[in-house]
């Protein structure tokens, strides 16, 4: 701390603020190499877990003939490397006092103070300094994480549906027996078309409006597999064996297992990838759509960046909100309670759109 005993009342609550900005910088140092071993430990653990969650899958692959035969021809899944080390701050000097003179007067303490001044400042600029540095580094360590997070849940889906083939496809497997999990429509959320069926054809409608056509019970077979099946037709959503996409199954097969990320369900909506697992060999393969609106299948599933990428799909669950089709090319229509919310919602939403206008 810097020398203050002769200087005027002003120049030391000036001193005395920089020595207590100085602490305080200090502190949110600590605390930050505090957070960056607990987002290091956290790294350490995501790489861990990935570790364990490959060789599982590698595991559950060497049950079939086919998988066994490829584990004899690949490598196992090598150990992950240290993620780097967080950054740590170097120890902060407090300032030395400025060299007392001999001369006195209102000069000199003016001289001695901003000789004071400058120095503290530079300790305070050199501590921000490092703070920033932290934060950067926790920025990436950060990202690294959220990454490495989406790769390991992507992971465990592939693993569990994987152990659940092993599991029904064995001697006493027992049958899948599907849930349904309700009625949906799929919107493609830049276009605002709907998915649906027209014969075995399946893709974007032309109109905006919501009909029985565009309606599908979505079923869960086993852990993160899925299924649509038309309620007009009856039939499932699937791959053909030219490897396009249509609505032409009487029953489920592996070739129309799918696959949607359904954790981010906010009541009766939620926006996700939708993958057909039967493509490109059992992988995977996300959903697109041209400008036509025809399906087709784009980039392999497991690849984060490729996850991004993939086009996302409205799902909005119908059954607490819709009234029951009695045809086939219905519109749909709302329930009266559900009716009356949104009717209560209308009004509420134009007095704020309003008061900005008549604040």
């Amino acid at each position: 701390m810097a020398s203050t005993a002769t200087a005027p009342k002003s120049n030391r609550e000036g001193l005395a603020a920089l020595d207590e900005a100085l602490q305080a910088g200090a502190a949110t140092l600590q605390r930050l190499e505090e957070q960056g071993e607990q987002l290091h430990q956290t790294e350490i653990v995501a790489d861990s877990n990935k570790y364990v969650l490959d060789r599982s899958a590698r595991e559950i692959r060497g049950m079939t003939w086919g998988g066994w035969f490829q584990n004899q021809v690949t490598s196992a899944p090598a150990p992950p490397a240290p993620p780097p080390a967080p950054a740590r701050a170097e120890a902060i000097q407090p300032a030395a006092p400025a060299p007392h003179q001999s001369s006195s007067g209102t000069r000199a303490e003016q001289d001695r103070y901003v000789a004071d001044l400058s120095q503290q400042l530079d300790v305070v600029l050199a501590c921000g300094q490092q703070i920033n540095t932290v934060i950067d580094d926790q920025n990436e360590s950060s990202t690294r994480l959220t990454g490495k997070t989406e790769s390991l849940w992507e992971s465990t889906r592939r693993t569990t549906r994987a152990a659940g083939r092993v599991a029904a496809a064995g001697f006493f497997g027992a049958a899948d027996e599907s849930k349904l999990l309700g009625h949906v429509a799929l919107q493609c959320p830049l276009s605002k078309r709907y998915l649906g069926s027209r014969g075995t054809d399946v893709g974007l409608a032309h109109d905006l409006e919501l009909r029985a056509t565009y309606r599908w019970a979505l079923y869960e077979v086993r852990p993160h597999v899925l299924a649509l099946r038309s309620t007009v037709s009856d039939k499932y959503v699937g791959m053909t064996f030219g490897g396009s996409i249509a609505c032409h199954a009487s029953c489920f097969g592996s070739w129309q297992q799918l696959d949607m990320d359904l954790r981010q369900r906010k009541g009766d909506i939620v926006e996700t990838p939708l993958a057909l697992l039967a493509a490109d060999w059992g992988g995977g393969c996300y959903v697109e759509c041209d400008r036509d609106g025809v399906l087709r299948l784009g980039e392999q599933v497991g690849n984060p960046e490729a996850r991004d990428r993939a086009r996302r799909w409205r799902v909005e669950f119908l059954d607490d909100a819709y009234e029951e089709p009695t045809y086939a090319d219905q519109v749909l229509s709302l329930k009266p309670d559900s009716l009356a919310r949104v009717r209560d919602a209308v009004p509420a939403m134009f007095e704020e759109t309003a008061a900005p206008a008549y604040a």
